[in-house]
């Protein structure tokens, strides 16, 4: 009987080992070669707009005279320097199409994928000069979001809310690095995920902390891989089954009397 329990524990540590961390995802062999950072990167780097991007434009005239004339009452429309074809000038979201182009009222298809924010709004300032006065524009990208996996115990996807998002940011909003998380080891995943770029960063020394000062993109993977304390979850996984066979043995002993 002895030799029977013995072989049963034995064989729950040993499958207890092969599951501790079956939920794990991302996995890289253990010489794995990741992706390097440039010495020269520049992290300010202006975002580019993409297709499937949803871009935001208000658009204004003389100079954008309302906005900071909202309080006084002064103007509510183009030619006082109120909102471009009407409303409050909360202005409206338009996804990129695959050619590239967004269609806005008043200018039609403009070509904005491959551009930066600035350079959008310059673009439609000079298709609107003919029509209105001093014409002022305003855009930004509403769908902008990175994923973020908390090593397996917590994952989320995190709006874009700056151009210049970094890594750092995402962190401190999302609470920081949970007690299972290894600091030492996050990946963050970008590009066409079916070649993607690789970069590991490590944040358990100050030495990490230029690159997570990295500009975010949309569509990164920020994932924190787990620190996996496997004497925690052996002693608790052998503690349930050795009640289990506890309540076995006591049953088998009172029907042997």
């Amino acid at each position: 009987m002895k030799n029977v329990i013995l072989f049963i524990l034995t064989a729950i540590v040993v499958s207890s080992c092969s599951t501790l961390d079956k939920s794990r995802m991302l996995k890289t062999p253990t010489n794995y070669k990741f992706k390097a950072f440039a010495d020269s990167i520049n992290y300010k780097k202006p975002y580019k707009i993409a297709v499937d991007d949803e871009v935001a434009v208000q658009m204004y005239s003389n100079d954008g005279y309302s906005i900071i004339s909202l309080t006084s009452g002064a103007g509510s429309g183009a030619g006082s320097g109120g909102a471009i074809g009407g409303g409050n000038g909360g202005g409206m979201s338009y996804k990129v199409r695959t050619d590239s182009t967004i269609k806005v009222p008043l200018i039609g298809r403009i070509k904005v994928a491959g551009l930066s924010l600035d350079e959008v709004e310059r673009k439609i300032e000079l298709k609107l000069v003919n029509q209105f006065n001093s014409p002022f524009v305003i855009c930004r990208i509403s769908n902008r979001r990175v994923y973020l996996f908390q090593g397996g115990y917590n994952s989320s996807i995190v709006q874009l809310q700056n151009e210049n998002t970094t890594l750092f940011e995402i962190l401190a909003g999302s609470g920081g690095i949970y007690q299972e998380g290894n600091a030492s080891r996050i990946k963050l995943i970008r590009g066409d995920l079916k070649n993607p770029d690789i970069y590991l960063v490590d944040l358990s020394t100050i030495d990490g902390m230029k690159t997570a000062n990295l500009n975010l993109m949309a569509g990164d993977i920020i994932y924190i891989d787990p620190f996996i304390n496997y004497a925690a979850r052996i002693s608790s996984d052998v503690g349930s089954i050795l009640g289990f066979l506890s309540t076995i043995l006591l049953v088998y002993s009172v029907t042997q009397r």
